[in-house]
């Protein structure tokens, strides 16, 4: 996904780079597989903030509204069920969901869970489907009165959920996909979805679909921006609290065109102009990899949320060079203020002097990488955008998380480049839209 070249091939080779997946040693599976029970409806207070207070989709659990269901005591089954049970309604999850309207499309999912991961480079997610019968108010979408509701009062959710184990991510499908058949099938896409193929269909005993990576992403992103009413949002750093992310739900009519930049390992830069209309037309080796590789390099961080949060305590300008620095103040002819960065980590240079111990934090050292790579994305994406005179770019991917560093580096590039006139946007389901893809795509090669 990470290279500049603008072709737009849609064919993803099954010898690209393997996902670097971690599988968990046999004699550790047992004690984490008990562990994944426990932990079954934790929620990632990163990725999820934004996703458990939706207004019109997601009822928070601190109303007092949701119940969450207890995970299962029962033994996890070894591949298919001998025998299928019935499924059951139940309460509303306390992982992040989005309620399906009712209509015909849907109504199988009363009957029979689907499920889809998208397997990328560092992280697995998930999109389920579940029962839940609780009574909650329809939804106006547009002016327009929402139906989430069956005849016989059962609603119909997607969940999400992600990990970095594959492990973990079979025993969760085993707890929750009860009612699998030997000829269910589960939607995957992502580089993963080859490399680790056999292993799914053998631990699930269930046959794999795989679905075209960029299809999927545009699938996943149109149903979102369409059904979702709050998925978009801005960011606004000055606000307080929750006021920092405002949501723009946008008519149906006019949500194309526009860019979607989606940040994984690497970047991939796409002109949406319809549901069924999209171009891949540019993008980057220098995504949410260069920050991980760089970042284990360099700083003391075992996972991407430690180097996050090293990035938020750090303070870049110990390690990066300003327009003062080297100018004593501001460049007021070409308008570059005193605190613009000139160069990242210029200050680490050492060249010509003895050697001696790393002097700078780590902290600092992350703060200046994560800033680096967002402002490159942040210049890149507003290059695309005029070029193809677009003034909307949502950002996409779980290298954001939601992470107030990220998106108000993101938005003040958009915004000073573009001077106003292009809007940076995000997504509540940012990491799950090649998932939400794969889930509602009926087409696919299957194994």
């Amino acid at each position: 996904m990470g290279h500049t070249s603008v072709a737009s091939s849609r064919r993803i080779s099954p010898r690209g780079s393997p996902p670097n997946l971690r599988r968990t040693p046999p004699k550790f599976r047992k004690v984490l597989v008990l562990k994944e029970k426990r932990q079954a409806e934790t929620v990632d207070p990163i990725m999820d903030e934004l996703l458990l207070s939706s207004k019109l989709k997601r009822v928070d659990s601190a109303t007092g509204c949701v119940s969450p269901r207890p995970p299962s005591t029962d033994s996890l089954p070894t591949g298919a069920p001998a025998t299928t049970t019935p499924r059951q309604a139940q309460k509303a999850p306390k992982t992040p969901y989005v309620i399906l309207t009712a209509c015909d499309e849907f109504k199988k999912f009363r009957k029979n869970c689907r499920v889809a991961v998208d397997i990328g480079g560092t992280l697995i997610k998930v999109v389920y489907s579940s029962v839940m019968d609780e009574e909650l108010p329809e939804e106006s979408l547009n002016g327009h009165t929402r139906k989430y509701a069956y005849e016989d009062g059962k609603r119909v959710l997607v969940n999400f959920k992600k990990f970095t184990d594959l492990d973990r991510l079979i025993s969760f499908l085993k707890e929750v996909w009860t009612d699998r058949q030997a000829g269910d099938v589960i939607h995957c896409t992502g580089g993963g979805s080859y490399k680790y193929s056999e292993i799914i269909m053998k631990e699930l005993g269930v046959r794999l679909q795989r679905t075209d990576e960029m299809r999927s992403l545009i699938f996943g992103v149109n149903f979102l921006l369409s059904t979702n009413v709050d998925e978009s949002f801005t960011y606004h750093h000055d606000a307080i609290g929750r006021n920092k992310f405002q949501y723009r739900p946008i008519a149906a009519d006019l949500i194309y065109p526009f860019l979607l930049v989606n940040i994984g390992t690497g970047i991939s830069i796409l002109k949406v102009d319809s549901p069924t209309s999209y171009e891949r037309v540019g993008g980057s080796s220098m995504g949410g990899g260069t920050f991980m590789g760089l970042g284990s390099m360099l700083t003391p961080a075992q996972n991407f949320d430690e180097l996050l949060e090293m990035a938020n305590r750090g303070d870049h300008r110990n390690v990066d060079k300003l327009v003062c620095d080297i100018y004593g103040g501001a460049y007021d002819e070409l308008g570059l203020k005193a605190d613009l960065i000139a160069g990242s980590m210029a200050k680490c240079n050492r060249f010509g002097e003895p050697p001696k111990k790393q002097t700078h934090k780590p902290e600092d050292i992350a703060k200046s990488l994560l800033l680096m790579v967002s402002n490159n994305i942040g210049q890149m994406a507003y290059l695309y955008g005029t070029r193809y005179n677009l003034k909307r770019i949502y950002f996409g991917g779980y290298f954001i998380r939601q992470d107030p560093i990220t998106m108000r580096t993101l938005s003040f590039a958009i915004n000073y480049w573009s001077k106003g006139e292009i809007e940076a946007l995000y997504l509540k389901h940012e990491g799950y839209l090649g998932a939400m893809g794969s889930f509602l795509d009926e087409d696919g090669k299957l194994d």
